[in-house]
């Protein structure tokens, strides 16, 4: 465990940090108390003078840190109106690629293309929306955060909270909407019917099932369990920082989607339960996590620059990927490595004869994919891509995989696999291909 703690650590300095981003908010409140800003609605900042001092605010939760990113982005948004500049010869000014770009990667992306498509007014369909952004940040502090719903509200559903395609999820219940627009834009009011949400509690642990999923509903909390279970069995460790970071699961049954989380959301995943085997769904299950336990340095820390250029070559995908994926991916799919080679230790379980050969395979891919990225994070920081932070971090779960170096070296002697001989020639021609 104690390799873990540095993790345990810093997810609590995260933690005190939204503790003073809240007293700077604070502070800032205090003393413009008198001044008014022409980019926001004056019910906007009513609304906001006298929240920002709830009491409800006071000690961390997720939901609150995610209501404090929804506030950063309209921060965000506005800054780009203040400095709006009209591109020259049929080309988009800096501020006018950034608006683009802020809606274009929003959940209004619909909804903004299709207006700009008519209007062809940037500036004017922004403002539209950052209204929205405003009731969405006023509904989301009613709703999750006083659990009070006593006017009409306009709220931007989060499937990774729960929410689904006629309801939002509020802490074991369900405020069905009165009607939702594009999928995302719901409308409630105070007389929006309840009723009563499905979820199941291992321990800590809460699992929240969409209304379309609720018929499945003892058969995936089964399934969760015995993952949940096997883990706190055979790596008590990784079991530990499983319970630390992770706190709410929501089953997913979406072709081709494995899983997936929220930088801005910590402490929910979202899980195909349906479509992946008991192995599948252990690794799934961790490797949401480590996305968690890597947010936790994001939300505090620059680690690294967000090119786009896709020049690196992730195993993973078997594609190139920008310097981002490879990074993020080198810090989750740790934990692949770490699950299955502890795994593959045991000598007294209750994995299947072929479970069990998939896991020490498992193991020994992973080490090899995790090892071939190293060459390209390494360059990466020399290249002052990577921060030093970025590279502390990294250098931390490089450690990590070359502890396990001997054990897979062993266990690759003991077996007898094509696919790791040709997970290891596709990275030999990938190194010869792509670099």
């Amino acid at each position: 465990m104690k390799q873990f703690n540095q993790f345990i650590q810093n997810n609590n300095s995260f933690k005190e940090s939204y503790l003073e981003t809240l007293a700077l908010y604070r502070e800032d409140a205090s003393s413009d108390v008198e001044e008014s800003n022409e980019y926001l609605s004056q019910r906007f900042q009513d609304f906001y003078k006298e929240a920002i001092f709830s009491t409800k605010l006071d000690s961390y939760s997720n939901l609150n840190f995610y209501w404090f990113n929804l506030i950063e982005a309209l921060i965000e948004i506005i800054s780009y109106h203040s400095e709006f500049e009209v591109g020259q010869d049929y080309e988009m000014s800096e501020s006018e690629d950034a608006i683009f770009n802020f809606w274009h990667d929003s959940n209004l992306a619909k909804s903004f293309l299709n207006s700009l498509s008519e209007t062809k007014d940037l500036l004017a369909e922004s403002k539209k929306l950052v209204h929205i952004l405003e009731d969405n940040i006023i509904s989301f502090f009613k709703i999750h955060i006083l659990e009070e719903v006593d006017q009409e509200l306009r709220y931007l559903n989060v499937p990774e909270l729960g929410d689904d395609n006629i309801s939002v999820y509020q802490n074991g219940n369900r405020i069905l909407f009165d009607k939702l627009e594009d999928k995302v834009l719901a409308h409630i009011n105070e007389n929006s019917k309840n009723k009563h949400a499905l979820s199941t509690k291992i321990d800590d642990l809460t699992i929240i099932f969409y209304s379309d999923l609720e018929d499945s509903s003892s058969l995936m909390t089964e399934k969760i369990a015995k993952a949940y279970e096997r883990l706190r069995k055979y790596t008590p460790d990784l079991f530990e920082v499983f319970k630390t970071f992770t706190n709410n699961i929501i089953p997913i049954k979406e072709k081709g989607i494995v899983s997936y989380s929220m930088q801005t959301l910590p402490g929910y995943s979202s899980i195909n339960t349906f479509d992946r085997d008991d192995i599948d769904l252990m690794d799934d299950l961790l490797h949401e996590n480590g996305h968690h336990v890597l947010n936790s340095y994001l939300n505090q820390n620059e680690l690294l620059e967000e090119l786009e250029e896709k020049i690196y070559y992730s195993p993973w995908r078997r594609a190139l990927r920008p310097i981002r994926g490879i990074y993020h991916a080198y810090m989750t799919f740790y934990w692949a490595l770490e699950l299955f080679s502890s795994l593959s230790k045991q000598t007294e379980h209750d994995f299947t004869e072929n479970e069990f050969k998939k896991i020490q395979e498992r193991a020994i891919e992973e080490y090899y994919m995790l090892v071939f990225c190293e060459l390209d994070l390494e360059k990466a920081y020399k290249e002052e891509i990577i921060s030093t932070e970025g590279h502390e971090i990294y250098l931390v779960f490089k450690e990590m995989v070359a502890s396990h170096r001997n054990h897979i070296l062993n266990l690759e002697k003991k077996i007898n696999s094509d696919s790791i001989e040709n997970i290891k020639n596709e990275l030999l021609a990938a190194r010869s291909e792509y670099y």
